[in-house]
């Protein structure tokens, strides 16, 4: 079984449980930091990627109608609760964000809680650059426990590709040409990082 398979697999069993448990309610708190981090201009077009349920996408609806929302996800069965929840005002999209060819479409992207779940991280970064529109921003807020629970959380989390420090994005965005990179501590165990194209 695949990486991808796997994590399909898991969120599928668990989307029915997932804004019930305590992990969905934290998932939440960083959600809403994340959006008063991030200034987003009107108008703009924004892409989740590995959106799950939908919870950003609506707390972005509802924060400025202006904007041109997109999700998307590997799991059926969290995009189905996405759907729900957002009553078709987003676009939502079953796909991989290795397999995304959007050129130039986005002003900003948001990947939170996502990118240690990515199959192939260094595709996921070039299709996010190809993805965003020029000066558009992309924003990487993922778990950092330090290295050694790092190393542990990447062996027992089903579908965990690679947990990245906060040396190791940076590094990522730079290899990616991303500029006046930024980082910051959304809780005691988030990082996000902030690049501009």
């Amino acid at each position: 079984m695949t990486l991808s398979q796997d994590n399909i697999k898991f969120f599928n069993k668990i989307a029915k449980y997932y804004d019930k448990w305590v992990l969905g309610i934290w998932l939440n708190r960083i959600l809403r930091k994340a959006t008063t981090e991030v200034k987003i201009k009107d108008n703009s077009a924004v892409l989740d990627a590995g959106c799950g349920t939908g919870n950003f996408l609506k707390i972005l609806e509802n924060k400025d109608k202006t904007l041109k929302l997109y999700g998307i996800d590997i799991s059926p069965k969290m995009l189905k609760i996405a759907g729900k929840k957002l009553k078709n005002k987003v676009e939502l999209n079953l796909v991989a964000v290795e397999k995304i060819n959007y050129n130039c479409k986005f002003d900003y992207i948001f990947s939170t809680e996502a990118f240690h779940h990515y199959e192939n991280q260094k595709k996921a970064m070039k299709n996010f650059n190809n993805a965003l529109k020029k000066k558009g921003k992309l924003i990487i807020a993922d778990l950092n426990f330090g290295r050694i629970l790092n190393w542990i959380f990447h062996k027992i989390e089903p579908g965990n590709s690679k947990m990245n420090s906060s040396a190791d994005f940076y590094r990522l965005f730079e290899k990616y040409v991303f500029k006046n990179i930024k980082q910051k501590r959304l809780s005691l165990f988030v990082i996000m990082t902030i690049g501009e194209k």
